[in-house]
């Protein structure tokens, strides 16, 4: 073979390997395609969806949960006071609580005092306390202010029993001739707001009656939800 005819056989050889090599490339070269490019993006925008759901109805439960916790209170309720004594009070309102209210009894909501309409020396004063307030210490107050009324006893669960402060965390009391003088520490189950409760009933003709439904009233206080 003369050397044109070889030289142009040499180069049409080479052009021939090049063609086949750029074709093996791009046969082998992973292609992407639409429909492989898209579920990913489809997988995050329905994560995406599921997560503002979720977030959705996690908010939507909380509101639920806040709205069952208030209670909306009847204007009127009936109380046994035993001995088959059954007495209607009167749903009274203040701006941290309410509780209900016997006839002859008046909430002075000035003052926090729930008192004898007609002799307001009976009287219990209604004390709120700062959350976290120990009991220990608590006992040690109501025992120094009662010490001036006499000789002061406690009393607690069983010690309690069938009276209407029978959940009270804590009962101290003087009682003797000249009058009965309760301190209680009440907590009100719903909220978990701890109350001082100062009874007061000295000697007279309204002793003996006054605390039962002083008493019944102040078990049926709740705090307001947004006191």
């Amino acid at each position: 073979m003369n050397k044109p005819n070889q030289s142009l056989a040499i180069a049409s050889i080479l052009l021939l390997t090049l063609t086949m090599t750029a074709c093996q490339k791009q046969t082998n070269a992973p292609a992407a395609t639409d429909s492989q490019a898209t579920p990913a993006i489809s997988s995050t925008t329905e994560n995406q969806q599921v997560d503002d759901n979720t977030v959705t109805d996690s908010a939507a439960s909380s509101d639920d949960e806040a709205t069952a916790s208030v209670v909306e209170r009847e204007p009127t309720k009936s109380f046994d006071m035993g001995m088959g004594d059954t007495r209607k009070a009167t749903l009274k309102k203040s701006k941290d609580y309410s509780l209900y209210v016997f006839d002859g009894y008046t909430l002075d909501t000035a003052t926090n005092r729930l008192q004898s309409t007609n002799n307001p020396k009976y009287y219990a004063e209604i004390e709120k306390v700062s959350s976290g307030s120990n009991l220990d210490e608590l006992r040690n107050q109501g025992i120094k202010e009662l010490t001036e009324y006499g000789e002061v006893k406690e009393y607690k669960g069983d010690q309690l029993a069938e009276g209407p402060m029978v959940s009270a965390s804590l009962l101290l009391q003087v009682s003797d001739e000249k009058g009965v003088h309760d301190y209680i520490i009440w907590e009100d189950q719903q909220s978990k707001d701890t109350y001082i409760f100062r009874a007061h009933a000295p000697e007279g003709k309204e002793s003996d009656t006054f605390l039962t439904p002083a008493l019944t009233s102040l078990s049926s206080i709740m705090s307001n939800p947004d006191s």
